[in-house]
């Protein structure tokens, strides 16, 4: 039993009695007395700690008849040196230095709002703090035998088929608290519990949970009072791993005992979830073969191990996605596993990229991909059976992407015309290469600068001549010095176009 002075002054052995003060003194009567302590010193408060009871015979205050004039203003200092040390009240002995406690004690501590304990002189000061020290070893033995039982009645739980939702159920049970766990996305796991999140909270520990895992660190974190219950915040896993957090919702802050069960259940899950984190590995390590079928043709294989594995299987017209740009995929896995739990959404990283199968008819689920710095390219709706040509058209979207620095979709590159086309096949590779040896000489330049503005006429002499201010001769003789670099018959329409194609390009 935890002892307060209300306890103490109901042990009718110890015959305590208290003081009429200032009524907000009531409330401090459920404070827990943490010790007791006996001094005469006119300032003890040195060798006092919060939640004590200070225990004095009056040894150091003079007999009424010999007390000074300032009396009365040295026990008013004396009240509230103690009130400062935040102890829980005072014990003044009678009929051992004074027949009474005097009365500017008494008044001294109304004012004060420190409750005044008269202790009977048949009442020694030992008997108190004995009385003391059984409760707060009763209440130690209590809360031990509590924290076995309840440790033992956890690891029970744990060898349960559905452990980890067992585990969590039973500390709601021990601890008369609702419980919560998030993913490393911070989102909630669809554990079975007994008790759901109140709708009060959820926002505010939706900010705090992300805030925890923004952090990046393992630590406990309390949000204090919010709504009616205390909120305590565990990260499980390592600091530069973090697998989720737990959150616990109690009517009081978690004592010792309690906070010794939570680090045991924490210890639990984090095991629960690296075995689940080891499950996703082998998973990735699957997801790769099944794709590989997919590009292989093998449509009926690769959507029956999608089945087996209990997830998302293409089906009907669906886009394939290819994102670059990094070389730590990790994070960005485990986000699409836990997405592949309740998102219609199959992946795989093959070589250096990742393909994303979504349903055609569904928004793309790329969000990591900005917030990432990452590039990508969507194809456009195809069948299952046309995995490679989804492929091919996102490769030719996710080049032009890791140019423009954006998702690209292949349809609206379509539409931008077939320089974009070739644009994003790497036409500009060749189109280097065509004007290469134009650009090396020394009058490069001079040579392409004519190039555009004759090809801005269409290809008509005299107003090209007239925007350069030469002779249109000059500017035929430089146009033939191109052709002949180039190796191209510009009499031709085919070689006019394929070179304002290069030229397109190359610019």
């Amino acid at each position: 039993m935890v002892m307060t002075l209300r306890n103490l002054l109901s042990e009718s052995s110890l015959g305590l009695r208290l003081l009429p003060g200032d009524p907000s003194t009531d409330e401090q009567l459920d404070a827990e007395i943490s010790w007791a302590h006996s001094s005469d010193l006119m300032n003890p408060s040195p060798w006092l700690e919060p939640g004590q009871l200070l225990l004095t015979d009056g040894g150091q205050f003079p007999h009424p008849k010999d007390a000074p004039t300032t009396f009365a203003e040295d026990v008013r200092a004396y009240v509230n040196r103690l009130k400062s040390t935040g102890i829980v009240g005072l014990g003044f002995a009678v009929n051992v230095v004074h027949q009474s406690v005097p009365q500017p004690i008494v008044r001294a501590c109304a004012d004060a709002g420190l409750p005044l304990i008269l202790v009977p002189s048949s009442t020694p000061f030992i008997r108190v703090i004995r009385k003391l020290a059984d409760a707060i070893a009763e209440e130690r033995n209590a809360s031990m035998q509590w924290s076995i039982q309840a440790q033992r009645a956890v690891g029970r739980a744990a060898l349960r088929p559905d452990g980890l939702s067992a585990t969590l159920r039973e500390l709601e049970s021990q601890l008369g608290c609702w419980v919560a766990l998030y993913d490393a996305l911070g989102k909630l796991v669809p554990v079975r519990t007994k008790h759901a999140v109140p709708k009060e909270v959820r926002e505010e520990l939706e900010d705090a949970v992300t805030a925890q895992l923004r952090g990046g660190r393992a630590a406990a974190t309390s949000l204090g009072g919010v709504g009616e219950r205390e909120i305590t915040l565990q990260t499980i896993g390592q600091s530069t791993r973090l697998r989720g957090v737990l959150a616990i919702g109690t009517r009081l802050p978690l004592d010792p005992a309690g906070s010794d069960l939570v680090e045991s259940v924490v210890g639990i899950a984090s095991i629960a979830i690296e075995q689940s984190r080891a499950l996703d590995d082998t998973r990735r390590g699957l997801r790769t073969g099944i794709m590989e079928l997919f590009l292989a043709g093998s449509t009926e294989a690769a959507m029956r191990a999608l089945r087996d594995m209990d997830t998302w299987s293409p089906q009907g017209r669906i886009r394939v996605a290819v994102v670059r740009g990094t070389n730590d995929w990790d994070h960005i896995l485990t986000e699409l596993e836990l997405m592949a739990a309740t998102t219609d959404v199959a992946f795989a990283k093959i070589g250096e990229e990742l393909l994303v199968l979504y349903p055609s008819n569904e928004k793309a689920p790329l969000a990591f991909v900005a917030r990432e710095g990452l590039r990508a390219g969507v194809s456009g709706s195809v069948g299952v059976r046309e995995m490679r040509k989804g492929r091919e058209n996102a490769q030719h979207a996710v080049r032009r992407a890791e140019r423009d620095g954006e998702i690209v979709d292949f349809e609206k590159l379509a539409e931008r015309g077939m320089l974009s086309w070739l644009d994003a096949s790497d036409g500009r590779v060749l189109a280097e290469r065509m004007l290469g040896k134009v650009r090396a000489r020394p009058d490069g330049d001079e040579l392409l600068a004519a190039l555009r503005a004759w090809y801005s006429h269409n290809c008509a002499w005299d107003p090209a001549a007239r925007e350069l201010g030469m002779h249109r001769h000059t500017l035929r003789s430089r146009i033939a010095m191109v052709q002949e670099i180039t190796g191209l018959d510009l009499e031709s329409f085919g070689a006019r176009a394929e070179l304002w194609l290069a030229l397109e390009l190359a610019d």
